[in-house]
């Protein structure tokens, strides 16, 4: 009999190449799927905590990601957006965040990540993992409203995702 080892063991739904030995977790993150999607609950809490760091956070932050389909996403923007759509990811920042490290949920239609990484073509980790970051950084604060807020923000997705080894690749003249 083959001995399995953890890297091939079947509850490894999903492996991202990380570039360098990831660094500890400063998200503490539940996961709640109402959809099946291949990444373990571990790959949620690497890419958040890259979040965190992007930002500079130094302290854990404890967060719930919504792992759902276009219809729940839909019904959530109606009710708290005031959008009739679906969406890729939706924020709900817990309001108050004075004693707590409980910074809020993000939401993920799993079926607008697949489609996105396929239209994109860059693949579902990064897709995944930019739609989290982007999730994360806004229940910190962050926005894209202005050019300066967007570039802001864009940075520190790009600065998060590099940390996992999902940032884009570098692009070289001919």
């Amino acid at each position: 009999m083959r001995r399995v080892s953890r890297r091939d063991a079947p509850w490894r739904r999903a492996h991202v190449p990380w570039r360098r030995r990831a660094p500890s977790a400063l998200a503490r993150v539940t996961v709640v799927r109402e959809v099946p999607f291949p990444f373990d609950d571990p790959w949620f809490t690497t890419v958040a905590s890259a979040a965190l760091r992007s930002t500079g956070r130094t302290s854990p932050a404890e967060m719930a990601v919504l792992l759902s389909d276009d219809e729940t996403l839909r019904r959530l923007n109606r009710t708290y957006r005031g959008h009739e759509y679906a969406t890729d990811v939706l924020s709900f920042s817990p309001g108050d965040l004075s004693p707590s490290s409980f910074i809020g949920d993000v939401a993920l239609s799993v079926a607008r990540v697949i489609d996105q990484a396929d239209t994109y073509g860059h693949g579902l980790p990064r897709e995944a993992g930019y739609l989290l970051v982007h999730g994360i950084l806004h229940l910190l604060g962050h926005d894209h409203e202005t050019d300066e807020d967007q570039q802001v923000m864009r940075a520190a997705e790009e600065a998060a995702l590099v940390i996992v080894g999902l940032g884009r690749p570098a692009v070289t003249e001919a």
